[in-house]
């Protein structure tokens, strides 16, 4: 059966590490492993070994986007022996910044990728699993971009090309697997309908970056999800507690927010 655990999310959990990072296993309905980003350190690494999974012997990894609290375990995941292809945006792999109170910041790849295979629009991970990226701009959306650039003055704007999420098939109907979201939820969430015909999304996991939404942007976000019939929520990481609670609570849906070691299990197709 399809099958997400989280590795490492902001949240904490009894005996495992927690971080300001994001990390999945993925399991497919045929039992491939996958791993959806690797944290900003080897602490996914620990919890995996923690709850019982190798991720070694994952059959590739998934890069949401390349900044640091997806990528910076990526060193240690090699040391421990991962030879699996690493797959993202061509875009990743280049020096990024951020503007924090006044102050520019690193948060890029840590460590640059040597080898990655590039994907551009999607691939087919398995036969239930799809890696979408180039996720369209659509005018008058918001976009999660603010302070970012690919320059330590702070002059060119990151816009995050490389924004990507899973799709993942399950026999309740589709589940969408993120990042950050960089790409903006009405985005994505277009994407779906226009690229795959998703118009019922049954699941929503990972990070919305919605931690430092307004109200406008809260009431876009849920008119959005309510069109799409959502019925299981599951957000954290760059999502802020207030936000993701705001949105269950009036979208009465299941909702159980993302830590470390919890595992969504979800029908397979026959």
């Amino acid at each position: 059966m399809p099958r997400l655990t989280v590795l490492v999310d902001n949240a904490g959990a009894d005996g495992l590490a927690s971080e300001w990072g994001l990390s999945m296993a993925v399991e497919t309905g045929g039992g491939d492993l996958w791993l959806w980003d690797a944290g900003a350190s080897a602490k996914f690494l620990c919890n995996a070994r923690a709850l019982g999974l190798d991720p070694s012997r994952a059959r590739g990894l998934a890069l949401s986007h390349g900044h640091y609290d997806h990528t910076g375990g990526i060193p240690a995941l090699l040391d421990a022996g991962f030879s699996g292809p690493i797959l993202v945006h061509p875009e990743a792999n280049r020096p990024r910044y951020a503007l924090h109170g006044g102050t520019i910041e690193t948060v890029g790849i840590p460590v640059p990728l040597e080898r990655f295979e590039p994907v551009n629009h999607a691939r087919d991970l398995a036969p239930d699993l799809t890696f979408v990226t180039d996720i369209p701009r659509l005018p008058g959306l918001p976009q999660s971009i603010g302070g970012l650039c690919l320059d330590p003055g702070g002059r060119d704007q990151d816009t995050v090309p490389d924004d990507a999420f899973l799709l993942l098939q399950t026999a309740d109907g589709p589940v969408a697997v993120l990042g950050c979201c960089h790409a903006g939820l009405e985005n994505t969430l277009a994407c779906l309908r226009e690229r795959f015909g998703v118009r019922r999304l049954h699941g929503l996991v990972g990070g919305a970056h919605l931690y430092n939404a307004d109200q406008k942007r809260l009431d876009g976000a849920l008119t959005a999800l309510r069109d799409c019939g959502l019925e299981r929520l599951h957000l954290g990481h760059c999502t802020g507690e207030a936000a993701a609670a705001w949105l269950g609570e009036r979208l009465g849906c299941r909702l159980e927010p993302l830590r470390p070691g919890l595992v969504l299990d979800f029908p397979a197709i026959p």
